[in-house]
């Protein structure tokens, strides 16, 4: 990629950061992750539940949360940023510029990925020092889960700009998105797990690793679903899903035509 095209990735890339802020999305995500943080933090005082008296124990609780967290993160930050372009039709003043599609495509991309980094980057943050203040100390395994959360981020996202690029509504892109993460993915794992069927190639079961480097299962089944994802082979499912995502979303956008 030359030099001027490096310069017109980072001004796309700004560019969504700066709608993100005038959309009232980010900010939005910003008082949603206040309001989940809160909740966690202030209901066990509330009801008289002591909290947990080491740093892991204590973030896991926050942990189970994130992976509803990158999956909002998807759907606010990524599954529109490409098909809003020919369903708004402001693809007429950006087209015809002198930038690439391929340019735009990854300027988005770092814009979403910029923008979901922060949210998860200040949730970890948080329950960090929400951590230390209660238990008094801290722990590599949070940092560890943080970068799990961020790799999953990186796959979600890369899903959601395929999806954004193949279909030609918002709505239709947003909808597939959610529920491809939040339902479909957890069907298919569910009915893999009855059959004893490991479902190690799905994102939604890797993710298992974000709570599990704080709360390791222990001998025989764990929680939930009772599939215990590996570390290397969870990280080798998200990079793989992050990168077919983003090159078959170049594929198609640059192929596309701003028709009706």
């Amino acid at each position: 990629m030359t030099p001027a095209a490096l310069d017109q990735v980072v001004i796309v890339a700004e560019y969504e950061l700066r709608k993100y802020l005038r959309g009232r999305r980010l900010l939005g995500m910003l008082v949603l992750l206040a309001l989940i943080v809160g909740l966690i933090l202030g209901l066990p005082p509330a009801l008289g539940i002591p909290y947990a008296s080491t740093p892991n124990a204590f973030v896991a609780t926050l942990a189970n949360f994130t992976g509803i967290l990158v999956l909002l993160c998807g759907v606010l930050f990524a599954a529109d940023a490409l098909v809003q372009e020919h369903e708004k039709r402001t693809g007429y003043f950006l087209f015809p510029n002198p930038v690439r599609r391929e340019t735009i495509v990854v300027g988005k991309l770092l814009g979403s990925l910029a923008a979901s980094a922060l949210v998860l980057t200040l949730y970890y943050v948080a329950a960090t020092v929400a951590a230390v203040a209660v238990t008094g100390a801290g722990s590599w395994e949070i940092g560890l889960s943080y970068a799990y959360a961020l790799a999953y981020m990186v796959c979600v996202v890369g899903v959601a700009f395929l999806i954004s690029a193949t279909l030609r509504t918002t709505i239709s892109a947003t909808i597939l998105t959610f529920f491809l993460f939040f339902l479909i993915f957890n069907i298919v794992q569910g009915v893999l797990l009855v059959t004893d069927v490991d479902p190690w190639f799905l994102p939604t079961a890797a993710s298992g690793i974000i709570g599990g480097v704080l709360a390791p299962a222990g001998p025989g089944p764990g929680p939930g679903f009772g599939y215990v994802p590996e570390v290397g082979v969870s990280l080798a499912v998200f990079a793989a899903y992050f990168l077919v995502g983003v090159v078959a979303a170049v594929f198609l956008y640059a192929r596309r035509e701003l028709v009706a």
